[in-house]
């Protein structure tokens, strides 16, 4: 099976995220790619049949409005998924769990891209006994491919 290419974009101005910053997480994201289908929960997820997966950094206010149009949920969150392959985290939020729970804003933000990876392969978090069988895959996952420097 042909992995889909993986892009990030980083479209906000409120913590400045260098290039090489945003490569990295890309490159660690393709690393992980290979790893999130074999955990796919379902013979033929979403992720299976992409060409291209566009991971798009924001700020909360957009990822709130996000949040709304598409969910009818209020407020910011973390990560968004769509099907389509479009991954939309928040800077923001992800720098406010950082510190939170002492990591790196840079682990932070890959953890994130993981988490929509593995929507995208079929796992769910809204209930408590899914969320932990996610949690236990990403971060496991996160070990795999990420390497603080």
């Amino acid at each position: 099976m042909e992995l889909p290419s993986l892009e990030i974009y980083d479209l906000q101005d409120e913590i400045h995220l260098p290039g090489s910053l945003i490569r990295r997480i890309e490159q660690a994201a393709q690393r992980a790619l290979p790893h999130v289908l074999e955990q796919q929960i379902f013979e033929k997820s979403a992720i299976a049949d992409l060409e291209c997966i566009e991971v798009s950094i924001v700020s909360d206010e957009v990822i709130a409005q996000v949040h709304v149009d598409f969910m009818d949920i209020a407020g910011a969150t973390d990560v968004i998924t769509f099907e389509h392959g479009e991954i939309i985290l928040s800077a923001q939020t992800a720098k406010l769990y950082a510190g939170e729970y002492g990591v790196s804003l840079e682990r932070e933000l890959m953890l994130y891209v993981i988490h929509g990876l593995l929507h995208l392969a079929g796992y769910e978090d809204e209930s408590p006994e899914d969320r932990e069988v996610m949690e236990k895959v990403q971060f496991a996952l996160l070990e795999q491919v990420w390497q603080e420097s």
